[in-house]
């Protein structure tokens, strides 16, 4: 059997990096002076529900960008991923990413954090995602893999701007932590979560094409 060394180096890196995001989160963990108040690592469910709002149109512009023409994001896989899209959006943003969120900047994290709910109930929901627009892609373009590509990086973002958003307290004229520690935290644990997706879409479809 021919061992794949491209594969791996790209599974090495994929890995080291959110562990290492993990090891920042908890060495800055370690430094916070304050008790970190609860109340504020998050945001109102209008704010949330924004968000979602935000996420699902950053999602159709995104599928829109990659559509050889208007009529193709309308055909039944590219409803089928719109629709996913909306409660996806909703779900992500305003329960499973807030709630998430709010664990891991009161905790250091550990490996364990890789079965809570909320996170595998994110990291599911943009893996979903993902592959429906991968499918719908199929079918309206021949260049679906590069697109799915751009895609990926594309939503991954939208996903970390979304989680830095529902990280960061409003109180007061300020929305920053009052300790750069927190802040820093609040901007790597999004980051986190979307590496472990896109390790997992990796994953999934290296399977498939190992299959077939």
């Amino acid at each position: 059997m021919n061992i794949d060394y491209h594969q791996i180096v790209q599974y090495m890196v994929l890995f080291s990096v959110p562990f290492l995001l993990i090891w920042c989160h908890n060495w800055l963990h370690n430094h916070v002076e304050q008790e970190i108040n609860q109340e504020l690592a998050g945001r109102k469910a209008k704010e949330q529900i924004a968000v979602s709002l935000a996420l699902f149109i950053g999602t159709i512009v995104l599928m829109l960008f990659f559509a050889p023409s208007l009529p193709d994001i309308f055909n039944k896989y590219g409803l089928f991923a719109i629709a996913f899209a909306l409660i996806s959006s909703f779900l992500t943003s305003r329960f499973f990413l807030p709630a998430q969120l709010k664990e891991m900047i009161n905790q250091p994290i550990f490996f364990k954090v890789l079965i809570y709910k909320n996170f595998l109930m994110t990291v599911l929901l943009m893996v979903a995602t993902e592959l429906l627009v991968l499918y719908w892609l199929k079918e309206v373009n021949i260049y679906a893999q590069e697109q799915f590509v751009a895609f990926v990086i594309g939503y991954s973002v939208l996903i970390t701007m979304s989680g830095i958003f529902l990280g960061f307290p409003k109180q007061k004229g300020h929305i920053l932590h009052d300790e750069w520690q927190l802040t820093l935290i609040t901007i790597i644990d999004p980051i986190i979560i979307v590496f472990f997706a896109g390790i997992l879409v990796k994953i999934f479809l290296d399977m498939i094409l190992y299959f077939l």
